[in-house]
């Protein structure tokens, strides 16, 4: 078990759509200062910030003989290794690029669809209800890093075979925070992991195997997932303060001061021991000194409050163990808890003076405005029929089954990845031609070919090639 947990860690540190998150905005994108976190520095800290919490956890599961040795440590790394993994996923631009994407879809998907699927004749024109295209609109509706990530080390990061990293199921049952897919099932799922989509239709059957391996009856997250979870939450809502306050955005001692009044107007109980760890905490922080008067600086803050979650969410673990094994816990960081709170505190402290800061704002208009550029420049890709798609992937053929000449969609072809090329090629292998919904399956795959490559680019190579496409630069 450990070298497993090993193997699955060395493919994803050395896979190079992990290595593409040095050039993916955290918060701040394409940032001069190196000092400031990327998606790949960000991803390192949340991966330690994970062994943190599982080795807390494994002291817990072996007093209580829950657990060996050997098996905590395999337990510690294949956390480590869904931390790391955690972002593989981000499109350029971070959230503003998801949205990007899943907008254009919603304004023009359908009618692409409509023009690709529909035969010449009027009456047989595809309606947008048509529970088809309903379906194979689904995963680019619901386009999230969480279910692209999964597409890229399960597909999309391939060597000789189509298995992408060839990962374990414990390292992908790790990974998934959300247990529904992008298609809506008609038997609603009892898990408390539904608000965001999972995975997309194509990798369904991924998933279902990891479930039953674990011999899950119905979807439900997997332990580890809580960790990975809980690491991602305590590193960024500490660490994006940090970097604004790295910029000159923030005044470090005025910010600690306001986030330390708006704790201290939630008055916590006094014998609340995390609270009170917290507070002291805050005021040592607002005060850039100890209680004998040493100085305490934002290290300090960071380290000592990171102590305190952490010894609080691996408290949770092993207290909640059973909630924990049947995936029925919301949380190891409960809202209405100390540490939840303080969580929130920081988050909304960001949302409010760095997320709509000006500088951030430009930036992150012009990544949409780049993404969704991209996709209207690939629209071609998406409107044209089966046939001339498959003419197009040959960059020797001129012109479709038709006559009609191929002047841009070869060229565009070009472009792509081979690797996502060949992905495509073998899950359109999967579907029997005499599918009677095989175009608009088709269609979803070549879909997922256009979402693929501009989920792969760096943030800068996004928009170069946007610049380059539009004919404002070579």
């Amino acid at each position: 078990m450990i070298s497993e947990a090993e193997s699955d860690r060395g493919r994803v540190l050395f896979c190079p759509a992990f290595r593409r998150l040095q050039q993916k905005a955290q918060v701040f994108s394409m940032e001069p200062n190196a000092a400031v976190r990327s998606r790949l520095t960000h991803s390192f800290e949340v991966s330690q910030m994970g062994r943190y919490i599982a080795d807390q956890i494994s002291f817990g599961l072996i007093e209580k003989k829950w657990a060996t040795s050997d098996q905590c440590n395999a337990l510690v790394t294949f956390v480590e290794t869904a931390c790391l993994m955690h972002d593989i996923g981000n499109p350029p631009f971070g959230h503003f690029g998801e949205a990007a994407i899943s907008e254009w879809f919603r304004e023009k998907g359908a009618n692409a669809i409509i023009r690709c699927c529909s035969k010449g004749n009027s009456s047989d024109k595809i309606k947008k209800d048509d529970i088809r295209l309903v379906n194979a609109l689904a995963d680019f509706l619901a386009f999230d890093g969480n279910p692209q990530g999964l597409r890229i080390v399960s597909k999309l990061q391939r060597n000789s075979d189509e298995h992408g990293l060839n990962l374990t199921k414990t390292t992908i049952g790790s990974y998934l925070k959300y247990v529904r897919s992008s298609i809506t099932s008609a038997t609603p799922l009892t898990s408390p992991f539904t608000k965001k989509c999972g995975y997309f239709s194509t990798e369904s059957g991924i998933v279902n195997e990891v479930w039953q391996h674990f011999d899950y009856s119905e979807p439900q997250r997997f332990p580890l997932a809580y960790i990975m979870e809980a690491a991602d939450d305590i590193a960024y809502c500490i660490s994006d303060l940090e970097d604004s306050i790295e910029k000159g955005l923030l005044n470090q001692k005025t910010a600690l001061s306001e986030i330390l009044s708006e704790w201290s107007a939630l008055n916590f109980e006094s014998d609340d021991d995390v609270a009170v760890n917290i507070g002291m905490t805050l005021r040592s922080a607002a005060e850039g000194k100890c209680t004998d008067g040493k100085p305490f600086t934002y290290i300090d803050f960071r380290t000592a409050l990171n102590r305190v979650l952490v010894k609080y969410a691996a408290e949770q673990y092993i207290k909640e163990h059973g909630k924990v094994l049947d995936g029925s816990l919301p949380t190891l960081m409960p809202q209405e808890s100390a540490a939840g709170k303080i969580l929130d505190v920081l988050k909304s402290y960001c949302r409010t003076k760095v997320y709509c800061h000006e500088e951030v704002q430009r930036v992150e208009l012009a990544g949409y405005t780049a993404i969704y550029g991209l996709l209207e420049k690939f629209g071609c890709l998406l409107t044209c029929n089966n046939e001339r798609f498959a003419c197009a992937l040959d960059i020797s053929i001129k012109e479709d089954n038709n006559g009609i000449p191929i002047i841009i969609e070869n060229k565009l072809l070009t472009l792509f990845p081979k690797n996502y090329i060949k992905v495509y090629f073998d899950d359109l292998d999967k579907i029997p031609k005499t599918d009677n919904e095989y175009m608009f399956k088709e269609w979803n795959l070549r879909a997922h070919l256009v979402t693929d490559f501009l989920s792969g680019m760096t943030d800068d190579f996004a928009m170069t090639t946007y610049r380059t496409l539009s004919g404002m630069r070579l």
